[in-house]
């Protein structure tokens, strides 16, 4: 039996740290966040069909290994949790930006 651990989320290294101060910085930190949560976005999609197919290739009694799909199919799931939860930070966030006063 081979396991292998989880890879780190791509994307989250120290090269792609946003720098702070200036106005030209921060759009293009902004620019870098978007297209680093679009692509953890399309990562876990791509989880989640992956998880899917695997998931539909055993109930069909196909040759897979079980424990790699019930992995697959944890992995889409923590994926998607984590996501959610990014979500759910960046609406609070925004909801205390609108609350503050100037």
């Amino acid at each position: 039996m081979n396991i292998q651990g989880y890879q780190p989320v791509s994307g989250l290294d120290a090269s792609n740290s946003m720098p702070v101060g200036g106005a030209k910085g921060a759009t293009n930190g902004a620019e870098n966040f978007a297209s680093m949560l679009k692509a953890y976005t399309e990562q876990v999609n791509h989880d989640t069909k992956a998880a899917a197919s695997a998931g539909e290739a055993l109930a069909a009694g196909e040759s897979v290994n079980t424990s790699e799909t019930l992995l697959a199919i944890q992995k889409a799931s923590l994926s998607f949790e984590m996501m959610l939860g990014v979500r759910n930070k960046l609406v609070e966030a925004y909801r205390e930006v609108i609350r503050m006063q100037v």
